[in-house]
């Protein structure tokens, strides 16, 4: 083979091993800035939970596991949270807040910052406006939350995908009386 011909194979080669190694999440945890995020703070959600299913809307005794895991740059130095709201399925759709979690090593989380959150929290579907026994999405996103330890703030802007599950929440206890 002529050493052109090798020049334009090892190019291809290049490209094609490239590929795909190039997206956000990996200019970022090589201290490249990225769109919305500074350098480390992208990460990805791989997958969430909520449980038991149908936790009763309104219940002040139930309580709830979440389990999050996420890739995150391994020299990100703070630590992600995720928020958590229930969309409805109903004709006009809706959106509601539920709690944010964080990867701090905090009330019942293992460790801070390995990428991994598992908490038991208070039942977080309070609100005459969470729909009782219907079926609804669950809506996790992923967040790098503001730096203010120089004095400014920087970031906070940084959000991954958002990633969806279904579920089915519980009825509403009936009041006694």
């Amino acid at each position: 083979m002529s050493p052109r011909a090798l020049t334009s194979l090892a190019a291809m080669l290049l490209m094609v091993a490239s590929c795909g190694e190039d997206d956000d999440f990996a200019r970022s945890c090589r201290g490249k800035a990225v769109p919305n995020c500074l350098p480390y703070e992208v990460a990805i959600l791989e997958s969430a939970s909520l449980t038991p299913a149908a936790v009763p809307v309104g219940d002040p005794t139930a309580r709830v596991d979440i389990r999050v895991e996420l890739s995150r740059c391994e020299a990100f130095e703070r630590n992600h949270e995720v928020t958590l709201q229930i969309r409805t399925l109903d004709e006009s759709p809706r959106i509601f807040d539920l709690v944010t979690v964080r990867d701090d090593g905090r009330e019942g989380d293992t460790a801070a910052g390995d990428g991994l959150i598992e908490k038991n929290l208070e039942n977080p579907f309070f609100g005459p406006e969470i729909p009782a026994d219907a079926d609804v999405v669950l809506r996790w996103q992923a967040r790098a939350p503001r730096d203010c330890s120089s004095g400014s703030c920087v970031g906070g802007t940084c959000r991954s995908e958002i990633l969806e599950t279904p579920y089915h929440t519980g009825p509403r206890p009936v009041p006694e009386g």
